[in-house]
């Protein structure tokens, strides 16, 4: 049978305990001394063991003190911390997001203004990934990563969506590309540090290397995609990424050929430390965007071209 504690002789266990003062746990809590003494001593009388040692100066905890204050203060904090997520404020706050900055500015961006009409007393702080630097989860809440480890390190992962990779230009530029045989003629968009690229792209069309193409190197995502749009080159965009731009005309598919891509982008948070309300309510709905987003890729706007 469960044990029922009087939660008043907890509270002046618990603040007698941490200041280890009787009296200066009424003063507290605005009781007398006499009524703290009293709920300590019907406290242990209850569990059946003492929990201080009393001497006329001074009073310490016993080792069963020591350990069931342990308890105690855990309890209320958690207590508190769930009373305020309920009923207080908790969703009133900042929710920090750590992700690559390509997918901050084409995919998150597009879709944020939702997001924040829906919520509009939660803040964000959007922090872009650093090669090379781990994940301190004191500084953010979530993060956002590609082709991880669904559960390792103490965290959790859900997958957001899928990818893949093809070619894109500007509607202008289209209009030169009749087959991907003619993409050597133009001068191509390289992103430095991209896993897979061009001359994996061109093979898998039965294309050679493009060692002579003129290029463009760029260690940014979002400039190759800029550059693409302004008619400078064919840059390799991710569909993840890239879908508010072929809707809105800005970039257009030549081929529908594409590279087919393993990865996945995972949400991940820590599974130590649970997730306040307002970060639930951010994760809840960018998985729902992840989702409405692979459903809704758009098709290849290809103006009637062929791949050859």
């Amino acid at each position: 049978m469960r044990r029922i504690v009087n939660l008043n002789w907890l509270k002046s266990f618990e603040a007698s305990a941490r200041l280890l003062s009787f009296t200066k746990a009424a003063q507290e809590l605005e009781l007398t001394q006499a009524g703290v003494s009293q709920h300590i001593r019907l406290l242990e009388i209850q569990l059946g063991e003492p929990l201080f040692v009393r001497s006329p100066r001074a009073v310490r905890l016993t080792d069963a003190g020591e350990a069931y204050l342990q308890v105690v203060g855990e309890s209320f904090e958690r207590l508190a911390a769930g009373t305020s997520e309920i009923f207080g404020s908790e969703s009133v706050g900042v929710v920090r997001l750590r992700a690559d900055a390509d997918f901050i500015a084409f995919w998150l961006v597009p879709r944020l203004k939702d997001f924040l009409d829906a919520y509009p007393d939660i803040s964000l702080h959007l922090s872009p990934t650093i090669p090379g630097e781990g994940t301190d989860w004191d500084d953010i809440d979530m993060e956002v990563r590609y082709n991880c480890e669904r559960s390792a390190g103490g965290t959790d992962a859900l997958a957001l969506m899928g990818d893949e990779m093809f070619p894109v230009c500007s509607p202008h530029l289209c209009r030169s590309l009749r087959a991907p045989i003619d993409l050597p003629s133009h001068r191509l968009l390289h992103v430095t540090g991209n896993r897979r690229g061009w001359t994996e792209w061109l093979e898998e069309a039965g294309l050679a290397a493009t060692a002579n193409c003129p290029v463009v190197r760029t260690e940014s995502g979002a400039t190759a995609m800029i550059l693409a749009e302004h008619g400078s080159g064919v840059a390799l965009g991710h569909s993840s990424l890239i879908t508010s731009m072929l809707e809105q005309g800005r970039l257009v598919q030549p081929f529908s050929s594409a590279l087919n891509l393993v990865g996945i982008f995972y949400l991940v948070t820590p599974s130590e430390h649970p997730l306040r309300r307002r970060s639930r309510l951010f994760r809840e709905w960018l998985l729902a965007e992840g989702s409405q987003g692979a459903a809704n890729t758009p098709q290849p706007r290809n103006t009637g071209l062929v791949d050859g």
